[in-house]
């Protein structure tokens, strides 16, 4: 999260939730799906789905937007420090 810190306090940004290391998003990554495309009878999966409803619902209700400022690729592999 220290990349991501670094990004946001740059461009203006900040970061609205942080999902755990959770296998349900994890087996979404290996099957190549989204996280809505997987098993509805998972009872995980549906967790994740649901919060990730939660989340854009709240972005759309109660969140004030932000002037972001843009980075250049260059600007964003200096910053984070990529080679």
């Amino acid at each position: 999260t220290d990349q991501i810190d670094k990004f946001n306090e740059r461009t203006g940004l900040r970061t609205m939730a942080h999902f755990k290391d959770v296998d349900a998003i994890r087996r979404s990554r290996l099957k190549k799906c989204t996280i809505f495309e997987m098993d509805d009878d998972d009872e995980a999966v549906e967790a994740v789905r649901n919060e990730y409803l939660r989340l854009a619902q709240n972005m759309l209700d109660k969140v004030e937007p932000l002037e972001a400022v843009s980075l250049k690729d260059r600007e964003i592999f200096d910053l984070l420090g990529f080679d």
